[in-house]
């Protein structure tokens, strides 16, 4: 088994206006990756670099041009999607799983592959954060790339944000750390719906208002994605203020969830991007996680306002 160490820099929107043909807005167009491979004992053998042309957000945001240092001048004559994810496979091998700091870099990426029409992925990814605050008995939730490898005493120079050079400093930190271990007491859970394929996609148009987001017909209605017969959904839980989670049921098919992510317009309207999961072990503790906060939330609600009456 060989071990792929990456990461990924990615250009985002500079509005809603800059959506997908079929409704969807990226969170991130990719823009570079870098790679260290890992052999099975977790030593480095070999590194990938591509930069990439982006198609839907041709412009480089401000912010993420300070913060990496790419330019559209940089990417003019950098390979497309489809060619960099073919020489990233390429390099990768046949049989091979993926390590990230954090867990933002695969949910984007599968974003980007059903962005360009491309087959799913499906490699096991280990959040080399998530070990290395077990390992080290860091209380935190989250910690930086940078301030994790000063803590090891890992020394560098380069600046941040360049996908190689972060790629390289996280192997660096997984050769501090027990990467055996590891990846044998590794647990997987599903943080949020983007690290799953959708199997049902529609758009939503011209929402107006979102306290009644479900007495709308076309959110309280989803089609079965096999047989196409309208399914009943369920009450709306809210995850953050742009998704909403509801499950529907087929009477021959089961139950799905449907997530809905809501896209203000100009003009003071709402668009719905609505993706359509199948249930699952998976899906269902997600979906009672995120039930369980949202009723949580109502009750602390209800209780100030009785004690202001």
């Amino acid at each position: 088994m060989k071990y792929i160490v990456f990461d990924m820099e990615w250009n985002q929107t500079r509005g809603q206006e800059e959506m997908l043909s079929d409704g969807r807005l990226l969170t991130g167009e990719i823009i570079e990756i870098g790679a260290v491979k890992l052999n099975d004992n977790f030593v480095p053998v070999d590194t990938f670099k591509t930069y990439i042309q982006p198609i839907f957000y041709h412009k480089m945001h401000s912010r993420v041009k300070k913060l990496t240092g790419i330019t559209n001048e940089i990417l003019k004559d950098a390979p497309m999607f489809d060619e960099a994810m073919e020489m990233f496979l390429d390099f990768c091998g046949d049989e091979f799983e993926t390590i990230t700091w954090g867990d933002s870099d695969i949910p984007v990426l599968k974003e980007n592959l059903s962005a360009h029409k491309m087959k799913g992925w499906s490699a096991k990814n280990y959040d080399l954060q998530t070990i290395y605050l077990k390992q080290t008995e860091n209380p935190a939730r989250n910690i930086a790339l940078e301030t994790a490898a000063e803590a090891l005493g890992i020394e560098f120079t380069e600046n941040l944000h360049d996908a190689l050079i972060d790629a390289a400093i996280t192997a660096l930190i997984s050769k501090k750390l027990d990467m055996r271990k590891g990846v044998d007491e590794y647990v997987f859970k599903i943080k949020d719906l983007s690290e799953l394929d959708h199997i049902g996609f529609e758009t939503v148009k011209k929402l107006d208002n979102l306290q009644k987001l479900r007495s709308d017909p076309r959110i309280k209605y989803t089609v079965c994605p096999y047989c196409k017969r309208p399914m009943l959904s369920d009450r709306i839980v809210s995850q953050s203020s742009a998704k909403k989670l509801l499950k529907a049921s087929c009477p021959e098919h089961g139950e799905f969830l449907i997530l809905l992510k809501l896209h203000k317009q100009q003009s003071g309207k709402y668009t719905a991007s609505k993706y359509v999961y199948e249930w699952n072990d998976d899906i269902e503790e997600l979906y009672n996680t995120k039930l369980e906060a949202a009723d949580k939330k109502k009750d602390k609600f209800l209780a100030r306002v009785r004690a202001k009456k």
